[in-house]
């Protein structure tokens, strides 16, 4: 190999020899990148045919059998009338104990048609402020279910004079009387089904 070396110098042939190394180095780069992009290309190709075998096949078909199927989210209108009527009631509720005041309108003392408007007002529903307004507002319903309203007639004046909320079970919330308070009474027994008048349904 020395021996090699020094007839390369001594021909003067050392330029010639740099040239013919530096193409050999071209040469094998290039053949080496050639097979690598070979080698990628029939790598996808044979992991390509093998995740997408014919739609007879057993894995295919074990997949198409075992893959989670998407069940619907309830949409909001499937939801509203439940969570309504259970902010409804909770809200209600909050005013159990409040004294009856005639025309009052506050947890200081408050009135049937008054408590009916502050709870529907506080889950964003307008409706009139009179126990009859609100009976002639809304839709009457022969079954009634929670968050409804249930009304009373001829109790202090003729026609609809008193107005609870429906929370289910054939009993309501409601104002009751001078002297008493916000409280959970009958709706089809006793002295409010003597004067029971019928259920309606808020935007019904």
């Amino acid at each position: 190999m020395v021996l090699l070396v020094r007839i390369v110098l001594a021909l003067g042939l050392d330029d010639l020899v740099e040239w013919v190394l530096r193409g050999l180095v071209a040469f094998v780069v290039v053949a080496i990148v050639v097979a690598l992009i070979v080698v990628q290309a029939v790598a996808m190709v044979l992991t390509g045919a093998n995740a997408n075998p014919p739609s007879g096949s057993g894995a295919n078909a074990a997949r198409e059998v075992t893959a989670p199927i998407a069940i619907p989210v309830p949409t909001a209108a499937a939801q509203g009338a439940g969570d309504l009527a259970k902010r409804v009631i909770g809200l209600a509720e909050t005013w159990l104990g409040v004294p009856y005041v005639f025309g009052g309108c506050s947890r200081a003392g408050v009135d049937c048609s008054c408590l009916v408007q502050n709870v529907y007002a506080a889950v964003g529903i307008r409706i009139p402020r009179v126990a009859v307004d609100q009976f002639n507002a809304t839709a009457p319903t022969s079954d009634p279910q929670p968050g409804d309203l249930v009304f009373f007639a001829n109790t202090y004046q003729p026609g609809i004079s008193h107005v609870g909320i429906y929370i289910g079970n054939g009993r309501q919330i409601n104002a009751p009387t001078t002297g008493q308070v916000v409280s959970v009474a009958p709706v089809h027994t006793g002295y409010w089904g003597a004067h029971y008048a019928g259920a309606r349904r808020v935007g019904g």
